[in-house]
């Protein structure tokens, strides 16, 4: 069967109404290594498409085949391409700045903040209800705590918030003209990240304080990663390490809304339900649309041959409704068990992060349980033109 042309999952103007779950489904039944071709002028002609369950762990275990370090994504410029880092990088270097890394992701290091993230959440809840309860979901709720919590990571001030959420805007989600109307503009937002990182490793050589960039840098103030490394690490931790969990309780704040029912199982019982609940809107909302690989061997699968060079995209959407693996997936469930999502990647790219990401989403939903009976949405819901994250720009929210 010729399927070329017939589906397209990957154009970014596609997403402007969220992700076509409709067209993931019949990928998976009828097309499940998809040869998708492309007209989008910010993407590659051309990319084989994953879009089952098991086929999207398959890749991920095998990165001596499936590689990262020509980009994870199919931009077609090579200046959207990261500077090296983990997620752009296999075996060995990927090991060792992951290992240099997750010093500051230890359990240790998650407990302490776990306390503290409660406050902060506290914190931004409250304030977001002050205003009459009614609020921008996206820059009252879903992205401040996620800012905040990277800051104290990177040891940034959290006064550089604001400025990271808009880097992160415009080097995330650059398809979308209004976050990067220009090339320019998209390069320019990774220049003052750069000169941001670098500020910061000065800083934190004067002044060291119990932050990752303190700790990288040792008492001696030697930096373990050459300068693209580094400048790499921080585009890294302060864009996507806000913007996916950010995505994530926009999406979620979005279900409760529209699933009103899932909202009021949460509050019946948050001690038994909440870990349940988190893992669900992750599932559901799947911040990261796909993630690319490209194959290093000729390798066949599903009877399809993708060549060495090919581009292979790993669609995390479509596997975490993959109808083999969740009963029922297009049901939002906060008892959904059990839960064996992909959101957060599989195998040596799982997600460093993913504890820290529920942390965060567990206090924010912990602190609104008490004080909201149940959301409505109060216009229109607008996402981001992105293929590549599942975000949302604006979410007009009322809090009763």
């Amino acid at each position: 069967m010729n399927t070329r042309h017939t589906v397209d999952v990957l154009s970014p103007a596609i997403y402007a109404d969220g992700p076509p779950w409709a067209e993931f489904a019949w990928l998976r039944a009828n097309a499940p290594v998809y040869d998708h071709f492309l007209s989008d002028p910010h993407l590659l002609d051309r990319s084989w498409v994953l879009t089952r369950h098991e086929d999207v762990r398959a890749a991920s275990r095998d990165p001596e085949t499936f590689s990262s370090a020509q980009g994870i994504h199919l931009r077609r410029s090579a200046t959207h391409q990261f500077r090296p880092n983990m997620i752009n990088m296999d075996a060995p270097e990927h090991q060792r700045i992951r290992k240099l890394v997750s010093s500051g992701f230890t359990p240790r290091v998650l407990r302490a903040f776990e306390e503290h993230y409660g406050d902060l959440a506290l914190a931004v809840v409250e304030q977001a209800l002050a205003g009459g309860r009614t609020f921008d979901g996206i820059r009252a709720l879903a992205a401040e705590l996620p800012l905040l919590a990277i800051c104290e990571i990177t040891g940034a001030a959290a006064e550089d918030r604001f400025r990271i959420f808009e880097w992160s805007n415009i080097v995330l989600s650059s398809e979308d003209p209004d976050y990067t109307p220009t090339p320019d503009a998209f390069q320019g937002a990774v220049t003052e990240l750069i000169r941001f990182a670098a500020e910061l490793a000065d800083r934190k050589r004067n002044d060291p304080g119990d932050d990752l960039i303190s700790a990288l840098l040792g008492p001696d103030g030697t930096m373990p990663l050459t300068n693209d490394e580094y400048e790499g690490l921080v585009l890294l931790l302060l864009a996507a390490g806000n913007e996916t969990t950010r995505s994530a309780i926009a999406g979620g704040l979005l279900a409760f809304a529209e699933y009103p029912d899932q909202w009021d199982v949460l509050r019946d019982d948050p001690e038994s339900t909440i870990d349940g609940a988190v893992e669900e809107v992750i599932r559901w909302v799947s911040p990261v649309n796909y993630m690319s690989r490209t194959a290093t061997r000729d390798v066949v699968v599903h009877d399809q041959l993708i060549r060495t060079g090919d581009k292979v995209a790993l669609l995390y959407s479509s596997a975490n409704r993959d109808e083999s693996v969740f009963d029922d997936p297009d049901r939002f469930d906060v008892r959904r068990a059990p839960n064996h999502h992909v959101a957060f990647g599989f195998g040596a790219h799982f997600c460093l992060g993913a504890t820290l990401a529920r942390i965060e989403m567990r206090a924010i939903l912990g602190v609104l349980v008490p004080r909201v009976r149940r959301f409505e949405v109060t216009g229109p819901v607008r996402r981001a033109r992105s293929s590549f994250l599942n975000g949302i720009k604006e979410l007009p929210l009322r809090a009763l």
